[in-house]
């Protein structure tokens, strides 16, 4: 081989090498995107999870050695049959005011960025996800509760409120939500006459900057029938906690599961009947209290939070690890529940029930509960209510996909 023939060869060589690396080394791996089944397979219209921001730490930057794992949270999710994602986080009530109080701080750590939303949209419209905002309110006060609020100035709750709403409206319409929830399990505003013309104005001031649907996910099926502003709302959700079983049946069978759904007895330790107390209360079947809100409302109507822990006696203590925290771990509570549920759901008219969302799919490994963050153990961990990692994983992946 002559010396020109050796300078082909290494010339070849080159271009072969700089086509190789380009200017920034290998192509990257492509952004996986969600797959699921068509309509005429799948149980559901719209089928997915809801996500949980508790803190900012939880949305981690591009250069933070947590980002590969908040990534991986979310790559999982296009392997799982589903295709809309809620994401939920809080806005705190101002330092100085208790937990009645009616004034906002977005700038604390328990609510995200404008910057991370943006970032958190854009990854998941990216992987193909319809996606819904749950804005929340919070304060440090143990005892405190967005169900069990009450502002100690109405009207001032109403004009703050509504502030922060717009905010995060003008920001979902710039990342591209598509749905975008105007309240959120407060179920001591959201059902009084009086407040009427409030809701009104706040809604009013929410489509003035968002194009897409506006939503809301009352605390249960009951708050969301009562609501006075569902002729505003293009699709009603309602979160679903509801006690199965009486105490002491730590470990129901599937059939009695799938019972407790429709069960209309007002019989002693009857779903009613274990269910008649309080903002909780009911006079009918879950199944038939869920059908309500579409016959008074006409619109469509999504379970958009509703969760089954992993733990002996959820069933009877609504799924709630309150005061049984000593039970054992269960994953077979927690997938018979998740039976239990598909096999009832069956029965809704597809026509104007349009889907669920589970919770929680946390953006990290939820199946290290010893790991950074050990401190929220009783949610991920082997008793809470993450699925991931868990054979309710499984169950859910399958059901969603017709099977």
């Amino acid at each position: 081989m002559n010396m020109k023939h050796l300078k082909y060869i290494f010339l070849a060589g080159l271009i072969l090498l700089a086509v190789g690396c380009g200017s920034g080394g290998p192509s990257p791996t492509p952004v996986p995107t969600t797959s699921f089944p068509s309509l005429d397979v799948r149980p559901f219209q719209n089928q997915g999870v809801g996500m949980q921001f508790w803190n900012r730490q939880w949305v981690p930057s591009a250069d933070d050695p947590m980002r590969a794992e908040f990534i991986e949270s979310l790559d999982l999710l296009t392997e799982m049959n589903i295709n809309y994602v809620s994401i939920a986080f809080n806005i705190q009530i101002g330092e100085g005011w208790g937990p009645n109080g009616v004034v906002f701080d977005r700038n604390t750590d328990v609510t995200l960025t404008d910057a991370q939303v943006y970032d958190l949209v854009a990854l998941l419209k990216e992987r193909g996800f319809i996606v819904n905002l749950k804005l929340g309110f919070w304060h440090p006060d143990p005892k405190f509760s967005m169900g069990g609020y009450t502002p100690n100035d109405v009207d001032l709750w109403f004009t703050n409120w509504g502030k922060e709403l717009v905010h995060f409206a003008t920001l979902s319409e710039q990342a591209g939500v598509d749905a975008f929830d105007v309240a959120y399990e407060m179920a001591n505003l959201t059902t009084d006459q009086k407040y009427t013309a409030q809701w009104n104005t706040l809604i009013d001031g929410v489509e003035a900057v968002y194009n897409g649907q506006i939503t809301a996910n009352f605390l249960n099926p009951v708050e969301a029938q009562q609501a006075v502003f569902l002729n505003r709302l293009d699709t009603v959700m309602t979160s679903i906690f509801y006690k199965h079983v009486a105490t002491g049946n730590n470990n129901p069978t599937v059939d009695e599961l799938i019972e407790s759904w429709t069960d209309t007895s007002t019989d002693l330790d009857s779903v009613i009947d274990l269910n008649r107390w309080g903002i909780w209360g009911i006079d009918d079947s879950i199944m038939n209290e869920i059908e309500a809100i579409h016959t008074i409302s006409g619109k469509p109507v999504m379970i958009g939070d509703m969760a089954f822990i992993s733990l002996d006696g959820a069933a009877s203590n609504w799924n709630s690890n309150f005061g049984i925290e000593t039970n054992p771990a269960s994953n077979n509570d927690q997938t018979d529940q998740y039976e239990a549920f598909f096999q009832a759901a069956s029965q809704l008219d597809r026509s104007w029930f349009k889907g669920v969302l589970f919770m929680t799919w946390f953006p990290f490994d939820s199946t290290n509960s010893t790991g950074p963050y050990a401190d929220w153990s009783y949610e991920i961990g082997p008793q809470g209510r993450t699925f991931r990692g868990k054979p309710a994983e499984q169950l859910i992946i399958d059901k969603f996909a017709g099977r």
